[in-house]
């Protein structure tokens, strides 16, 4: 049916080894699917995998992209990892100033890893 939390929800289980062994392909492939849906917290776990190159190849651009997904719905937890690739120049060039508005939104909504960055 494309049930986003649904499929967010089963990747982060098999992402995680719960109820199974670990998975991280079918999980990145079920957080794509929740990613594709809108769900911000599959573009966000999505481009950390990305990022990590878990599950698959790495692939900062797309990380990026996928951060920068979530990071415009408020996702905190994407807004202080796109501001780390911004910071540095990971998947894109480089953008202290950007970085800092990035951190200064996850620092609003009470990240404390942002306030610290």
């Amino acid at each position: 049916q494309g049930h986003a939390r649904a499929q967010y929800r089963l990747g982060g289980m098999l992402a995680n080894g719960e109820g199974g062994s670990e998975d991280c392909a079918e999980a990145r492939r079920l957080f794509g699917l929740a990613a594709a849906q809108g769900d911000a917290d599959a573009q966000c776990d999505l481009g950390a995998m990305h990022d990590d190159g878990e599950g698959g190849p790495q692939d900062l651009v797309e990380a990026r992209r996928l951060y920068g997904l979530a990071a415009a719905q408020g996702h905190a937890m994407a807004q202080l990892n796109l501001g780390i690739m911004h910071a540095n120049g990971e998947g894109g060039p480089r953008d202290d100033d950007e970085a800092l508005r990035l951190y200064d939104l996850a620092a609003a909504q009470g990240d404390e890893r942002a306030e610290d960055a």
